[in-house]
């Protein structure tokens, strides 16, 4: 099973070469919010490149971000463009992350807190002014027409891509998910997820959901979509208007016709829930250990002389420098309990210096560290792409999980037995050295981990063929519509049956109620006979008496 995987960038190369010809122009449209998202989307540029097709990166940098990501293929260009709002505050924004990544606090708190609020306000703020200064740039509109792509990515996270794509009459487009499927996502492909074991992205719960969670999970599925046609395609949607004339349909309508989603997830370690047809599942893409990199010297050498590796970084968007003390003590105290294992992390203070056996950095080749037979655990916040690492290189994960999906990214890691989940509100030093002994110690983790990076290794069909060969069907045929579920155009009562619910609910009630009528009516029947036989009530006697009064 090895030997196919060796093989398979030899035959992506052969094939590239056949293909140089006729290959495919593709343009991935990519909000540049983080520096996993770049990452993400940068290996799907170069995957198809490596096939033989023409691919530019539109990166759209909507936050006060700096992503350098990774070394793009021979055919992969970049067009990076800064369309911040100029009307943000980018470093509340910061702030505020900072301060909601390490409060214990709920997903739910945004429908009464009102900084939270102001916080998704401002978030919203953010890309739709971002999608105003693209729209306005007439130049960059113009330049993605003559691009004239085959195909489009259009990337998650905001609709404003969806929008773009329709502008510049796109022939096709594939809706790019850089993490598991959102919500919302699945609820405008016509794919309603069962609340009673499919909870919200935003839900702290594996998929044995308590009472309390369930209740969450029906009130999250329900009020999703109400937030994004608020937040995001009112606004949106009036903007591509105000361009384009108040015929261009609602964002959301686009997304409805959408011919293919591509989810960065792989049905082998998410959580099972129903899909369709048309989602494909290209989880872990770019991550295979053909692909790592000898360390750099400076790491090398200290990997070489250490007898055990754990790598802790907490992702690109949540800043470790910026952790409570109490929780860097709390590191503080693990890092020395382990005084045999060499810690790297990515934090940019000092808190940690003159401890031996821990070394900082700004940046951690972190693929690489994980995929050497030293490393034994992974400290993180829990992020999609952070998970997939952990598990694609067979590494026990501790998920310390901070906000969005890490929590349900973190209970993805504990299903599977490859991993332990702190929840903020319980993390402490006692917990964190309890856990990191459990990982180390507990070789069922390790072997887990190795089990299900094999399996996902001897996938029958690689991540890479599904990627390549849907998006060039999909650039041949245009438009998948025998994929498209009738779901997709039905209103809230027929979809979920109400009617037909309140329908046989009448004929219960109805049956019931003559039942109970003739019941009753055989009842008093009998009643009377038994009492007429009897001769005991003084109503027939009373009126027998009278009858021979008269008489």
């Amino acid at each position: 099973m090895r030997s196919s995987n060796v093989m398979l960038p030899l035959t992506w190369l052969l094939l590239g070469l056949f293909l140089q010809i006729d290959g495919y122009k593709i343009g991935i449209l990519v909000p540049d919010i983080s520096g996993s998202q770049v990452t993400f989307n940068q290996r799907i540029g170069n995957t198809l490149a490596e096939a033989g097709h023409t691919v530019t990166l539109v990166r759209l940098q909507m936050l006060d971000t700096k992503s350098n990501g990774i070394k793009l293929a021979k055919n992969v260009s970049e067009w990076v463009l800064d369309v911040k709002s100029d009307n943000i505050d980018f470093e509340f924004m910061k702030n505020s992350q900072s301060a909601m990544a390490f409060t214990d606090s709920s997903a739910w708190e945004f429908l009464w807190d009102k900084e939270k609020q102001k916080m998704f306000s401002i978030m919203s703020q953010a890309f739709a002014d971002s999608c105003e200064k693209i729209l306005e740039n007439t130049k960059l509109m113009q330049d993605l027409k003559d691009a004239k792509f085959d195909v489009v990515f259009s990337h998650m996270y905001d609709l404003c891509p969806l929008g773009l794509q329709k502008a510049i009459n796109a022939p096709t487009w594939i809706w790019l998910n850089s993490g598991a499927l959102m919500d919302y996502v699945a609820y405008y492909q016509g794919l309603r997820l069962q609340p009673s074991y499919a909870g919200p992205l935003l839900l702290d719960a594996g998929d044995k959901l308590t009472f309390a969670q369930r209740v969450k999970s029906e009130i999250g599925h329900f009020i999703t979509p109400i937030f994004v046609r608020y937040l995001m395609d009112n606004r949106q949607t009036a903007l591509f208007r105000k361009a384009y004339g108040e015929d261009f349909p609602r964002l959301t309508d686009i997304a409805k016709e959408c011919p293919l989603v591509m989810v960065n997830s792989n049905e082998l370690y998410d959580l099972p829930r129903p899909t369709l047809h048309k989602i494909v599942n290209i989880g872990g893409i770019g991550m295979k250990p053909a692909k790592a990199k000898p360390l750099p010297k400076e790491y090398a050498d200290k990997v070489e002389k250490a007898q055990h590796v754990v790598v802790f970084s907490f992702g690109s968007v949540a800043n470790a420098t910026r952790m409570p003390d109490t929780w860097k003590q709390a590191f503080r105290t693990a890092f020395l309990k382990y005084s045999n294992v060499q810690f790297f992390i990515r934090f940019e203070g000092k808190d940690y210096d003159g401890i031996p056996n821990v070394h900082t950095s700004k940046w951690l080749p972190q693929v690489d560290l994980l995929q050497h037979p030293k490393t034994i655990a992974f400290i993180s916040h829990g992020g999609y792409n952070s998970l997939q690492e952990s598990l694609v290189n067979g590494v026990p994960l501790v998920a310390i999980p901070l906000f969005g999906d890490q929590f349900r990214n973190g209970r993805i890691a504990e299903r599977h037995g490859v991993g332990i989940v702190i929840p903020k509100g319980e993390f402490s030093s006692e917990n964190l050295v309890s856990a990191l002994s459990q990982v180390i110690t507990d070789k069922s983790y390790a072997e887990n981990a190795h089990r299900l990076r094999d399996m996902v290794f001897d996938k029958p069909v690689p991540v890479e063929t599904l990627l390549v060969r849907w998006t060039e069907f999909l650039a041949k045929h245009k438009t998948l519509d025998n994929l498209k579920p009738a779901s997709v155009h039905l209103d809230f009562v027929t979809l979920y049956n109400f009617d037909v619910y309140l329908f046989l609910a009448i004929i219960v009630y109805l049956v019931f109620y003559i039942l109970f009528v003739v019941i009753r009516g055989v009842y008093r029947l009998v009643r009377l006979i038994v009492e007429l036989v009897r001769g005991e009530p003084d109503s027939v006697n009373g009126v027998n008496a009278g009858h021979v009064k008269r008489d």
